[in-house]
């Protein structure tokens, strides 16, 4: 399966609020950065990358299909959130086995991502320090080898040595993987492109 994610004329529109787009986007495998202030546009954006949200009017599409009409199609979308988002009562290796499960690969194995990351496979979710809990949900995101990877600032309160492991996965994903990074940092890799959300508009950036 090729990752590629293509937006045609993409707008969203929450009831009374907030509008997204126009957005057109073509991105195949590769290292992607995408910034924007709070309020930008950024989380909804992802969320229409995942299938939660269906475009308001235009036409978008992740490895070929669109993902709110395909549960096949999301369990190719690895998301981070910006929050955590999984339950407090899971412990560190039920998290990411209950995520591999749900995209059809119950065998995939994450303890040497968590070994990697001196993450302790039966330390609850609850009881994680804030880095923990990072480095937790995105083991989770990565369960089954997903093609595409949404990381929503993957490296906020992770140490420094974690950071530097991650930062050689990213390298090593983008080889065959769609990554689109989202920091309000820069990230410190070279990156196949940048963007930035400005008032719901998406806009090439060269910084």
């Amino acid at each position: 399966m090729t990752p590629s994610i293509r937006l045609d004329g993409v707008r969203f529109r929450y009831p009374g609020g907030f509008a997204l787009g126009p957005i057109d986007l073509q991105l195949e495998a590769g290292l992607w950065h995408l910034q924007g202030h709070n309020g930008s546009g950024k989380t909804t954006l992802l969320r229409l990358l995942t299938g939660a949200l269906a475009p308001s009017t235009g036409t978008l599409t992740v490895c070929g299909a669109a993902p709110h009409d395909s549960p096949s199609t999301r369990a190719r979308v690895g998301w981070l959130p910006a929050n955590p988002d999984l339950p407090d009562f899971f412990e560190v290796d039920e998290a990411w086995q209950f995520m591999a499960a749900l995209r059809g690969r119950p065998d995939w194995d994450g303890s040497d991502l968590c070994a990697q990351l001196q993450l302790p496979g039966r330390l609850r979710l609850s009881s994680c320090s804030a880095g923990q809990r990072r480095k937790a949900e995105l083991v989770a995101a990565l369960a089954a080898d997903p093609p595409v990877l949404l990381l929503d600032e993957p490296f906020a309160n992770v140490d420094v040595a974690a950071v530097d492991i991650i930062r050689g996965w990213l390298r090593a994903w983008s080889r065959t993987r769609l990554v689109l990074l989202v920091t309000h940092e820069p990230p410190g890799l070279d990156v196949s492109g940048r963007f930035e959300l400005r008032d719901g508009a998406l806009v090439a950036s060269a910084a």
